[in-house]
């Protein structure tokens, strides 16, 4: 009699037991029903759960239930806890947009597959206005990027010994940066793209090649970056400035004159003739040579055009109403280029009195 009644348990446990599997396996299979984020998301919008650093398993996983990333918790834990993912949990900002499955989330969780911010740096900007776009995109206070970049320079010496600051090096382009990153990693990121765009010039045009060392290219090449309108302009525009470097003439780069001045608090929006005479080692309308240092961050076309000018005789040009810049060889072609652009300028405001 007790043989049949213990099969019976034993038949009963099993059944059990299957159907404990059955219906984890099935827990672990299916996605969470509800959109991520709570009843009130719509499928498709996604949000973003931080994970606070410190965060023990059980308490990861409650939130996770709480936001309806997964609907039930216990299955979670249990997996967790099975594959060793326990101590694996890193904290940071994820974005949930769709159902996922309970592995998938702890997948997502383990590998620190946070979301990332864009941070965006438009070419031919300076510190300072690299700072105030930190600060605009919610990235942290201008002024601690600012003092982040003054405390610096050691990242760029690795390489460019002359330098005084990093101007010049802070690589413009948009970077992916988790939440929380500081200026100062955010600032290293930059030094290092910079770093990877030096090694692909050389790739293009060997050092050796170069007609300046590393600190000079650079600086020249912040110079076109200012001046530049147009991306084929600007291996005629470091043309210019080589040309006029190698016959001992004046740059006279109206973007040194308004870097010195910005420098100083004094410039208003627009140069005068009294500006051109400001005194600064930056003014290249007084100073001899190129300036001390890099005048803004300049892009790759830019530090191309630097070791890779165009070979011209050309020692001036003027912009023009197109947006683009007359080039001359000789002092007079170039008081004709000045003369038709004031005259086109003259025509241009009339016509727009007259509408």
């Amino acid at each position: 009699m007790k043989r049949p009644i213990l099969l019976l348990f034993a038949f009963l446990a099993g059944l059990v037991v299957v159907s404990l599997v059955y219906y984890v396996r099935e827990e672990l299979r299916i996605p969470s029903p509800s959109p991520p984020g709570g009843s009130g998301g719509r499928p498709g919008e996604g949000f973003i759960l931080e994970i606070p650093r410190g965060l023990g398993a059980r308490a990861v996983v409650g939130l996770l239930q709480d936001n309806k990333v997964i609907r039930n918790r216990y299955v979670t834990l249990t997996y967790i806890f099975y594959t060793g993912a326990r101590n694996k949990l890193q904290a940071g900002e994820y974005l949930f947009d769709h159902p996922l499955t309970i592995p998938e989330v702890v997948n997502k969780l383990t590998t620190g597959a946070v979301y990332l911010h864009k941070f965006t740096v438009p070419e031919g900007l300076t510190v300072e206005e690299t700072a105030q776009k930190w600060q605009e995109q919610g990235f942290g206070a201008a002024p601690d990027f600012l003092m982040a970049a003054a405390g610096a320079v050691d990242l760029v010496r690795r390489f460019d010994e002359k330098a005084t600051s990093t101007e010049g090096y802070l690589f413009p382009e948009t970077y992916s940066l988790p939440a929380h990153t500081t200026a100062r990693q955010a600032i290293e990121a930059m030094v290092s793209r910079f770093q990877q765009m030096v090694e692909r010039l050389q790739q293009a045009v060997p050092a050796t090649n170069w007609s300046l060392n590393l600190h000079d290219m650079v600086i020249l090449a912040s110079l076109v970056e200012t001046e530049a309108a147009r991306e084929d302009e600007r291996p005629l525009i470091a043309s210019v400035y080589l040309n006029r470097l190698g016959r001992r003439i004046l740059l006279q780069c109206d973007p040194t004159v308004i870097y010195a001045l910005q420098q100083a608090n004094r410039y208003h929006g627009s140069l005068t003739l009294a500006d051109l005479r400001f005194e600064s080692p930056y003014n290249t309308y007084l100073k001899a040579g190129l300036p001390p240092g890099p005048i803004a961050n300049p892009g790759y076309p830019s530090l191309l055009a630097a070791v890779q000018p165009a070979s011209t005789k050309y020692l001036y040009f003027v912009r023009t109403t197109e947006g683009r810049h007359t080039f001359s060889e000789t002092l007079a072609a170039h008081n004709r280029a000045v003369a038709l652009y004031r005259k086109s300028v003259r025509l241009t405001r009339g016509m727009a009195k007259a509408q």
